[in-house]
């Protein structure tokens, strides 16, 4: 055995646990498989042949035998003995140590927020050393990245010390890690900064918890998810705050609407301010009255009545690009100010629609620490937004938006990522895992859950079916009869009436719905809404599953879609169209691999390679209406699902793993020029057709700012 390997193992053990080490090697190297463990006072010891991946697998399976409030590890890897060596210990056997002040200071803002996670000590002192710290990471997220990365690399770990914090240091530091890898050889410049973006890119925090409906749903009148139906939940929730600023004393006199970033550029093809004054006006998003209501002269004319108060409208408005770089560092593209004028103050209210409908209010007269989702109720305290409490119970309520209402604490998903997600499933039912993880999020149950899949399912079979009948075209007569067309030219070939066929016929019917502000349901947006049902209900007509199976499906979907929403949020208006259409195809293939009898890894497998083939697809709707290239697009990628899940069911493989190719898309996303954001400022927008529909339109958008 190495000398320098032996020394090490003498350095951290004592005489008994070092004789016990060896023993386990000897039976290592005879077996040459498995790992090995003991443990013995305080700590475990583990050992195996040199492999991260094995070592990795047993430190996450191990249970704790004793309390304690921190923990420590000392990996030893011998390249030169093919060995691995990690010891468990409940005291530091080095300098390790967690400084709850230090993490604090290093990683919270003066609000008490996470500044960024991951932390690395870019002075290279010395040069051997490779030191980070990142905070809120679960331990199924650090350890595989952390052995990953450093498998994978040019690095020779000497030493690999690690200490872990496992109780909370304050409400917003959860867990800490502070490791060291120290190594045999130093790095020169290019491989540490290599290492240490790798680092930062795969070491991330724990899920945001979603509702799979944040995904599959709403059901709304189109054209988009984010533009109209999350504008209508700004304008709703809104009314809900503006009646407890009523409840608690104000006399309200008037409310304006300023709109920002490509709520302002393409806000009026897409229906936002209709949208933002209906929901003002306290319609939901699948009322056939929304747009109607948020009209100028409707209110104009109406204004509004909120809280037994008649409250004047004193117009749309656009906020200029200088007045929005107030929100420079906020993330989402979408925006809204709310200003309400009373007779004691001028409030405003501002919200962000950040993908599926999903809205987020994050400031009600300066910023809010925690945004306003509409799926918990608040309370007016003195003019702040708190969380209701019994000593607040006699303060204006701010009602929730959604019928089911968040758990006010829900607990940690415990996965965050897809890779992690299928070690969880590994001995578990995938549908009992989403019921258990949406139960757990929802004050909801399994049956209610099949139930409100089967209602939306139902919408999304009647949309395909008013798409192939309809013959009206959309306002500037860009589309509404391609689905007929389709529908017919399958009829006479039957070459082409397949899963593939109909898929592209329906795909394209539900979107010419959504196109001509039918009811639709989002999936995960409205300018993809076509995907999803065109495959299922290709598939329904031909395999005709039971319809718990189909609902399930539907569940898959949504449960992808929210892993990946974590990470990339499916708005055009930030990551581009691959983040629409292309986390669209993504779940619909992972539902068809379902359909077919897939196991989870061949369902994770279909959803990455279609996410794969969408990379950089950019978002560039012709005069910002949801028709070109949405419509055909919708169809050509409903064909993608089924290709990745045909490929998956098959036994391909992506070569890039799962987790990588979601921060790929992050990645590519966030570079993505933002005239390809669904501004309309570039691409197919701004050919010499899409001027033209867009000189056109100008008329509309004079109606709204004049």
């Amino acid at each position: 055995m190495n000398t320098h390997f032996d020394e090490q193992l003498h350095r951290y053990l004592g005489a008994n646990d070092y004789n016990e080490t060896m023993n386990a090697i000897r039976h290592v190297i005879s077996d040459g498989d498995g790992v090995r463990m003991f443990i013995t006072q305080g700590q475990a010891v583990f050992v195996s042949r040199l492999d991260y991946e094995k070592m990795c697998d047993r430190l996450l399976a191990f249970k704790l035998p004793f309390e304690m409030s921190s923990c420590y590890y000392i990996c030893i890897p011998s390249q030169a003995d093919n060995l691995f060596v990690v010891i468990f210990s409940a005291k530091p056997k080095v300098s390790q140590k967690i400084d709850q002040e230090q993490f604090k200071t290093r990683f919270l803002d003066k609000n008490n927020n996470i500044t960024d996670p991951v932390w690395i000590d870019e002075s290279r002192q010395p040069c051997s050393l490779i030191h980070m710290q990142c905070v809120n990471v679960s331990h199924f997220t650090f350890f595989p990245n952390l052995f990953e990365i450093i498998s994978k690399s040019e690095i020779d770990a000497g030493e690999i010390h690690i200490a872990q914090s496992l109780t909370a240091s304050s409400p917003n530091l959860q867990s800490c890690f502070d490791a060291e890898i120290i190594l045999n050889k130093e790095l020169d410049d290019e491989v540490f900064g290599s290492v240490a973006g790798d680092l930062r890119r795969y070491i991330q925090t724990r899920i945001k918890s979603m509702s799979i409906f944040d995904l599959v749903g709403p059901a709304m009148v189109g054209p988009s998810s984010s533009h109209t139906a999350g504008a209508s939940r700004i304008g709703l929730l809104s009314r809900h705050i503006v009646e407890a600023v009523i409840a608690s004393g104000e006399t309200v006199r008037s409310i304006a609407v300023v709109l920002y970033a490509s709520f302002r550029d393409t806000g009026v093809a897409h229906k936002t301010p209709h949208a933002l004054g209906g929901g003002l006006s306290g319609l939901a998003t699948d009322d056939p009255e929304l747009l109607a209501h948020g009209d100028p002269g409707f209110l104009k004319q109406n204004g509004f009545n909120i809280g037994g108060q008649h409250v004047s409208f004193e117009g749309y408005y656009k906020g200029s690009p200088d007045e929005e770089k107030k929100f420079a560092g906020q993330q989402g593209n979408n925006i809204a100010e709310i200003i309400v004028v009373t007779d004691k103050a001028r409030h405003c209210i501002t919200g962000f629609s950040i993908g599926g409908g999903n809205i987020e209010i994050r400031f009600f007269d300066g910023w809010l620490k925690t945004p306003l989702k509409g799926k918990t109720e608040m309370r007016l305290v003195g003019g702040q937004i708190v969380e209701c409490t019994p000593d607040n119970a006699s303060y204006p309520t701010i009602a929730r938006i959604f019928n089911d209402e968040s758990m006010p604490n829900p607990p940690k998903m415990p996965f965050n990522s897809f890779e992690e997600m299928l070690r969880y499933v590994k001995d578990r039912n995938l549908i009992d895992v989403i019921v258990e993880t949406e139960t757990s999020l929802q004050t909801t149950t399994r049956e209610k859950i099949y139930g409100k899949m089967a209602s939306y399912w139902r919408i999304m079979k009647s949309s395909v079916e008013h798409g192939l009948k309809s013959r009206e075209l959309s306002l500037f007569k860009l589309s509404g009869r391609n689905a007929g067309l389709l529908n017919s030219y399958l009829d006479k070939n039957s070459l082409f009436d397949n899963l593939f066929g109909r898929a592209i016929a329906y795909a394209v019917a539900v979107n010419e719905i959504n196109a001509k502000s039918g009811l639709i349901v989002a999936c995960p947006t409205a300018g993809s809404c076509g995907i999803l049902p065109g495959v299922l209900k290709a598939y329904d007509e031909l395999c005709h599953p039971d319809g718990n199976r189909l609902c399930e499906a539907l569940m898959v979907a949504g449960f992808f879609g929210m892993i990946l929403f974590d990470d990339v949020s499916t708005a055009g208006a930030d990551y581009g169209c691959q983040a629409e259409v292309g986390a669209a195809s993504a779940m619909a293939a992972a539902a068809l691999t379902y359909l077919e009898n897939g196991t989870p890894d061949q369902m994770v497998e279909a959803f990455t390679i279609a996410i794969k083939n969408v990379l950089g697809l950019i978002c560039d709707p012709v005069a910002g209406l949801v028709e070109v290239p949405c419509v055909k697009r919708n169809g050509m990628y409903a064909t993608q699902a089924i290709s990745a899940a045909m490929m998956a069911l098959s036994g391909v493989r992506s070569f890039v793993s799962p987790d990588e190719v979601m921060l790929t898309m992050k990645e590519v996303g966030q570079r993505l020029n933002i005239d390809y954001k669904e501004t309309s400022r570039a691409g197919l927008a701004k050919t010499r057709d899409g001027k033209a529909v867009e000189n056109a339109f100008a008329g509309e958008i004079k109606k709204f700012f004049g």
